[in-house]
């Protein structure tokens, strides 16, 4: 699966970038996030404001497989997930 994919699939239950993901950015909280550096694609964890726990993976496909679910265990605990 894809970044858009992701997100599409995502706004399809009520997850909306920035409520326990980001894209690139800081989020709201203490919140998971990815993006691609250099041609590279990283995970990490948004938390006071900066990015830490960097993860590098081979492609875009690994990095979403490795965060979907944990946005997704997220979305549910926090009642936000829909569908």
């Amino acid at each position: 699966m894809t970044l858009k994919e992701m997100k599409d699939y995502l706004d399809r239950h009520g997850v909306e970038d920035g409520s326990v993901y980001t894209h690139g950015g800081l989020g709201g909280g203490d919140i998971d996030g990815i993006e691609e550096i250099d041609g590279v694609w990283h995970t990490y964890f948004s938390e006071r404001g900066s990015k830490n726990a960097y993860r590098a993976w081979p492609d875009e496909e690994s990095a979403v497989a490795y965060l979907l679910p944990r946005i997704v265990a997220l979305a549910k605990q926090y009642r936000i997930w829909t569908g």
